[in-house]
C-alpha cells in the first residue's frame, strides 16, 4: 500500500528534528549532518529508532543538504551518491518495516535568478543529481522541503519527477509569520503550483509554530487537489542557557494536531525542536480522526498564478479579462523595443493594462528574424518584474515556449496549441513538464470547421489529447476561434454557438480572442463590445482583449453585474460610479461623435494591414493619452496604479510630477533597468548636482519601496529589483560624488557575517545590497565566520555596526559568542542579528542592539541605532 491509498483512510505522522537529535549524539556544530551517515551511521541510525519507537509512520533520511552544491561546503561534492544511498539505507533498518522511508531534498541556499546568481538550469542539475542518486537508492518517496522560493521549489520538483521517476514526491515550502514566504509566495499559489508540477501531497514546513501554520493548511486545502502536510516548529526559538531552544512542550505541540486535521492536513510530523515525545504525543492526540474525503471547491475549477497572485475561474470571477497589447504585430514600436532587447515598452505596456483592469496578459514577442526563445525568456521576466498577475506564454514555436515557461515564476497559461498536424506533439510535453494550463485552439488539418458541431467534435479530440500527456481537463481551456465579421459574417454566430455547446456539452472553460471578430470594419470598439456581450451570454470566460478600451471593460462589468458575479455591484460602482454621467441626448450625440471620429483615425483600420491569423489578436492603437490615463480611480478618490501602490502624486517626498528627479524616482519605484542609466546621465548634463539626485530622487524612492515593502504591497521581487536598479545609479554616481567631495559623509560602517557553522547567506546579500543603496559602506566577510574573525574584522574597519545573520538554529548560539567577546575585549559596536529562525526576544536575550525580520527592516533598525548613538556622543 502507498502512501496515497493510505491517506484515503487515514492520517500519517512523520517523524520530528533530526539534527539537534545528532547535535545531542556529539555531532558538532558547523559539521554537515550528511558527514555521520558515512562516519557514524549508528548514531544517525539511533535518531531513526527513537522516532520509530515513539510512533512515527514515516523517517525521513539525514539528506536535507545532501547536494553537490551543499555538500561543497564541506568538501564533500563528490560524496553526494555515497551518502545519499548510505542515508536512505540506514533509515530502511531503523524503520524494521515498521514505517515508511522519505528521502529529505532541501534548498540549495542560494537564490535563483532574477533574484539572484544562480539560474534555473543549475538548479535543476544540482537537485537532478541527488535526485538519481536517491532513484537507485529507491525510498518510498522523497520530500522537497523547507523551500521558501517558489522558483527553487519548482527546479527541485522537476528535478525529482524526471530523474527519480515512480517515486511519490512531497512538496512543502516555508512561510514566515505573515503567511508568505520571503519571496511573496502565498499558500495558495504555493499550492497552485507545487500539485501542477506533479507533487503527490503539498503542504508546509519549519519557520513557525503549529499555531501559525493552522491558517496557512487552511488556506493551500481550498485549492488542494492532493492531500495537504504540516510539519511545524515548537514554536518560536529562543536563547536559553546558552544554547537555541523551541519552548513548545510535547503536550502542546500535540493539542495542535487536530486543528491542523480540521483546517485540512492530513500528513503532521515536526521540524525543528520536537522531539520523539512530541511526535508520541501527536500520534495519540490524531488517533482516530481521518482526513478530509472531497475535493475543494477551488480545487475543482482551473486556477493559474504569477510569483504573488493568483486567479481561480471560478464562477464569482468570470469573465476574465486578458490583456491583448503586448504582442508586436502591427506595432513597430514595440517590435522594435523587442528586437532591441530594451523591453521597457514591454513594461509600459504591462503596466498600463493591469492599470486598466486586465486580470491576465499575453505575452507574444513574434518579432522577424529575431531569437524568440531568448526574447521570450527575456520579456516574461521584463513583465513579471513590472506587474504581479499571471501570464499567458503566446508562441508558435515550441523553443520559445518552453524557454518563456522556464522563466515563468508560476503557473501559467500556453497560448496555444490544435490539432494541425504535429502542434500537439510538440507544445503538450511542455506545458505538461512545468504545469502550465493550455489554451486549445478548434482547428485542425483542414483548418477551422465552418459549424460550431464540427468545433465541439474538435474540442472533444483537444481535451483527450491533452489527457494523454497528462494534462486533466480542467487545465484545459477551448477557443472556438472568433473570425472576421467583415470577411466571414455567418462564422460570428457559428462561435458563439460553439461556446454554449463548449460549456452546455463538454464543460470546459472557453477563451476567445474577441478583436478579430472586427477587424477591417469601422467602430470596432462598438463591434468588439456587442459581440463580447453575445460570447459573454453564451458561456464565455476568458476574453483576450484590449483592456485601454473602456467601452470593452465597461461591457464586462456591466455583465458581472447583471449575471451576479459582482455581488451589489461593488466593483461596478468602484470603478465606473466616479465617471460623469451623461445626462441629455446632446451629450449622448457629443460622446459617440467624439469616439468615432478617434476611430475613424486609428491607423489599425486601414486596409493596408494583414488579417490576424487564428490566436493572434489583431488590436488598435490607443493615442498616448489612453497610456497615460491608464491608471483609473478606485472609487474612493485615489487613484491607484497596478500594483496597488499610491499613485506617485499622493507618495510623501515624491519629486514634482513632470520634473526629470521625478522620473530618476519613478525609475527606481518601479525598477525601471533599462532607463535609469540614460536618465542619471540626461541629469548630469543639465548640471544636476550628483548629491541633488542622490538626495532628491533616488533617496526618497528607495524609502518609499522599503514602506511598500514594509506594507506588504511590495514583496521581496519588488523590492530586490529597485535596490538593483538604485545600486546602478549610485555607482554611477560615485565618482562624480568624489570628485565634488561629497561622498565622504556615509551612514556608517557596517560588517556584515553568516556566523561560524552556518553556510547560508541569501538573507545576509539581500541586507548587504539595501545598506548600500542607503548610503552604508558595507564590508561582507562571507559564511561560516568565526567570532574571533568577525570582532578582528571589525576593529580593522572601525565598524559603526555588525551584523550578523544564522539560517540554521544550532548555529544561533554563534551569536551571542560573537556578542559576549566584543563585551570581553572591550570593543563597542552594537550588534544587529537575523535569519529565519531568529526572533526579537530571542535578540533581547543575547543582548543584540537590534533585531530584522527582513532585509528592510534591518536598514530601519541600522539607521535607528546610528542616529541614536549619534544624538548621545553630541
Amino acid at each position: 500500500m502507498d502512501i496515497l491509498e493510505m491517506l484515503n483512510r487515514r492520517i500519517l505522522v512523520f517523524d520530528g528534528a533530526t539534527g539537534t537529535m545528532l547535535q545531542s549524539r556529539g555531532l558538532p556544530a558547523g559539521m554537515a549532518p550528511e558527514v555521520w551517515c558515512l562516519e557514524k551511521p549508528e548514531e544517525v541510525r539511533w535518531v531513526h529508532k527513537q522516532y520509530v519507537d515513539a510512533g512515527a509512520q514515516v523517517i525521513e533520511t539525514n539528506t536535507l543538504g545532501a547536494t553537490p552544491m551543499r555538500l561543497s561546503h564541506y568538501g564533500l561534492e563528490d560524496k553526494v551518491r555515497e551518502i545519499n544511498l548510505a542515508a536512505v539505507r540506514i533509515a530502511r533498518e531503523a524503520a524494521e518495516g515498521k514505517a515508511l522511508v522519505a528521502a529529505s531534498v532541501g534548498p540549495l541556499g542560494t537564490l535563483l535568478e532574477p533574484l539572484g546568481t544562480l539560474s534555473f538550469d543549475e538548479a535543476y542539475r544540482q537537485f537532478a543529481e541527488q535526485a538519481k542518486a536517491l532513484a537507485e537508492a529507491k525510498p518510498d518517496f522523497i520530500i522537497i522541503e523547507t523551500i521558501a522560493d517558489l522558483n527553487e521549489m519548482r527546479a527541485a520538483i522537476i528535478a525529482c519527477k524526471e530523474n527519480a521517476p515512480g517515486i511519490k514526491i512531497i512538496a512543502q515550502m516555508t512561510l514566515d509569520e505573515s503567511g508568505r514566504s520571503f519571496t511573496g509566495t502565498g499558500p495558495e499559489t504555493a499550492g497552485l503550483v507545487m500539485q501542477s508540477l506533479g507533487a503527490d501531497i503539498i503542504g508546509f514546513n519549519c519557520s513557525v509554530g503549529p499555531a501559525q501554520m493552522v491558517e496557512a493548511v487552511r488556506r493551500i486545502a481550498k485549492v488542494a487537489r492532493v492531500p495537504v502536510s504540516a510539519q511545524p516548529n515548537a514554536g518560536m526559538p529562543r536563547l536559553q542557557g546558552g544554547a537555541t531552544v523551541f519552548p513548545m512542550g510535547p503536550e502542546e505541540f500535540a493539542s495542535y494536531g487536530p486543528k491542523l486535521i480540521e483546517a485540512g492536513a492530513s500528513v503532521i510530523g515536526g521540524c525543528c525542536g520536537t522531539t520523539p515525545e512530541h511526535i508520541r504525543l501527536l500520534r495519540g492526540a490524531v488517533s482516530g480522526l481521518t482526513p478530509r474525503s472531497e475535493c475543494p471547491a477551488l480545487g475543482k475549477c482551473l486556477g493559474v498564478t504569477s510569483r504573488t497572485e493568483p486567479i481561480f475561474f471560478a464562477e464569482a470571477n468570470l469573465p476574465v479579462p486578458i490583456g491583448e497589447r503586448l504582442n508586436p504585430t502591427g506595432k513597430k514600436a514595440l517590435a522594435k523595443d523587442i528586437k532591441e532587447g530594451k523591453y521597457s515598452l514591454v513594461r509600459r505596456e504591462a503596466k498600463v493594462q493591469v492599470a486598466a483592469g486586465a486580470k491576465m496578459l499575453d505575452v507574444n514577442v513574434g518579432v522577424p528574424l529575431i531569437d524568440e526563445a531568448k526574447a521570450m525568456r527575456e520579456a516574461v521576466v521584463a513583465v513579471q518584474e513590472a506587474v504581479t498577475v499571471p501570464l499567458c506564454i503566446d508562441s508558435a514555436s515550441p523553443e520559445a515556449l518552453e524557454a518563456g515557461l522556464k522563466a515563468y515564476v508560476g503557473k501559467a497559461i500556453v497560448n496555444s496549441f490544435s490539432l494541425e498536424q504535429g502542434r500537439a506533439e510538440a507544445i503538450l510535453p511542455i506545458a505538461k513538464r512545468y504545469g502550465a494550463a493550455v489554451i486549445g485552439l478548434t482547428m485542425d488539418e483542414n483548418g477551422i470547421p465552418s459549424t460550431a458541431e464540427d468545433r465541439l467534435h474538435i474540442a472533444r479530440r483537444l481535451v483527450e489529447v491533452a489527457g494523454e500527456y497528462g494534462i486533466p481537463p480542467y487545465d484545459v481551456i477551448i477557443d472556438p476561434l472568433a473570425l472576421t465579421a467583415g470577411a466571414q459574417q455567418s462564422q460570428a454566430l457559428q462561435t458563439l454557438r460553439a461556446i454554449c455547446a463548449l460549456k452546455f456539452e463538454l464543460g470546459c472553460k472557453t477563451s476567445l480572442g474577441v478583436s478579430n471578430v472586427s477587424f477591417g470594419l469601422p467602430n470596432r470598439s462598438f463591434l468588439n463590445a456587442a459581440y463580447l456581450t453575445m460570447a459573454i451570454t453564451a458561456g464565455l470566460d476568458m476574453a483576450i482583449v484590449n483592456p485601454l478600451d473602456e467601452r470593452i471593460m465597461d461591457t464586462i462589468r456591466a455583465a458581472r453585474v447583471f449575471l451576479g458575479r459582482d455581488q451589489n455591484a461593488r466593483e461596478y460602482i468602484s470603478v465606473v460610479g466616479p465617471k460623469r454621467l451623461v445626462h441629455n441626448e446632446d451629450e449622448v450625440a457629443g460622446k459617440l461623435a467624439g469616439q468615432r471620429q478617434h476611430e475613424a483615425a486609428q491607423p489599425a483600420l486601414q486596409a493596408g494591414q494583414s488579417a490576424a491569423q487564428p490566436g493572434q489578436q489583431q488590436t488598435v492603437e490607443p493615442p498616448l493619452q489612453a497610456a497615460q490615463q491608464a491608471q483609473r480611480s478606485d472609487g474612493s478618490g485615489t487613484t491607484r496604479s497596478s500594483q496597488g501602490s499610491p499613485a506617485a502624486a499622493d507618495r510623501p517626498g515624491a519629486p514634482e510630477p513632470g520634473t526629470l528627479n521625478r522620473r530618476l524616482y519613478d525609475a527606481v519605484l518601479e525598477g525601471n533597468k533599462a532607463d535609469i542609466l540614460p536618465l542619471v546621465e540626461e541629469a548630469l548634463s543639465q548640471g544636476i548636482s550628483a548629491l541633488d539626485i542622490l538626495n532628491g530622487a533616488l533617496i526618497p524612492a528607495i524609502e518609499e519601496t522599503g514602506r511598500l515593502f514594509g506594507a506588504g504591497i511590495y514583496f521581496l521581487p519588488q523590492l530586490m529589483l529597485s535596490a538593483n536598479v538604485m545600486k546602478e545609479a549610485f555607482d554611477r554616481l560615485k565618482p562624480e560624488l568624489a570628485k565634488a567631495n561629497a561622498g565622504g559623509e556615509r551612514a556608517g560602517v557596517v560588517v556584515l557575517a553568516t556566523v561560524q557553522g552556518d553556510v547560508h547567506d541569501i538573507g545576509k546579500n539581500l541586507v548587504a545590497v539595501l545598506l548600500e543603496n542607503h548610503g552604508f559602506t558595507v564590508h561582507d566577510l562571507g559564511r561560516d565566520v568565526s567570532p574571533e574573525t568577525v570582532l578582528h574584522e571589525a576593529r580593522r574597519l572601525s565598524a559603526d555596526l555588525v551584523c550578523l545573520s544564522a539560517l540554521m538554529t544550532t548555529t544561533m548560539p554563534k551569536m551571542k559568542e560573537v556578542i559576549d567577546l566584543f563585551a570581553k575585549e572591550g570593543f563597542d559596536c552594537p550588534v544587529i542579528v537575523g535569519g529565519a529562525a531568529t526572533t526579537q526576544s530571542f535578540a533581547d536575550e543575547i543582548g543584540a542592539a537590534g533585531y530584522g525580520r527582513d532585509a528592510q527592516e534591518a536598514v530601519t533598525v541600522a539607521k535607528g541605532i546610528l542616529a541614536e548613538r549619534k544624538s548621545s556622543t553630541r
